[in-house]
């Protein structure tokens, strides 16, 4: 019996749920946010842009990382970008491994920055520690319902070793 309410309640949930649109604070450009009333996801390797996220579809051509997979303009079979140009002068282009080729302390040399909301080592997550560890920052910070941290169970605290 306790099955068919969460069943029922989830349902309900999703039902009631509403899809709104929002504009880019970086492109300008309308894109789907998130259900409303759902309880947010996680992985959000920029929690500083709601066009970025898990799932959102990758914008060729824009030199950024838009499905937080760690890669940029890669192409619809996940292929990386072979663009070989250094648009911010950091060394390292999209073809080499750049998730941001607009910001040069965005790329694969550098240390993660705890705290900023952002994947600065492009490895697809946002605010590791130096073990690796993923944040445990269940906050959204941008309004996309996605959060840091890789799920609610890790955000909790339940996960942490």
């Amino acid at each position: 019996m306790l099955h068919r309410r969460v069943v029922a309640l989830i349902g309900a949930c999703a039902i009631g749920a509403v899809s709104v649109a929002h504009t880019s604070p970086r492109s300008g450009h309308y894109v789907p946010s998130r259900l409303l009333g759902s309880i947010a996801s996680g992985g959000d390797c920029n929690d500083t842009d709601a066009a970025v996220y898990p799932g959102h579809p990758e914008v060729v051509a824009n030199g950024y990382d838009d499905d937080c997979d760690g890669l940029a303009d890669e192409d619809i079979n996940n292929n990386p970008s072979g663009d070989t140009t250094d648009a911010d002068a950091d060394n390292f282009s999209l073809a080499n491994g750049d998730c941001n080729d607009h910001v040069a302390s965005i790329n694969p040399g550098v240390a993660e920055i705890v705290g900023n909301y952002l994947d600065d080592d492009c490895d697809g997550l946002a605010d590791e520690d130096m073990a690796d560890h993923p944040s445990n920052d269940s906050a959204d910070h941008d309004g996309d319902h996605v959060t840091i941290a890789p799920d609610t169970i890790f955000a909790s605290g339940f996960e942490q070793s």
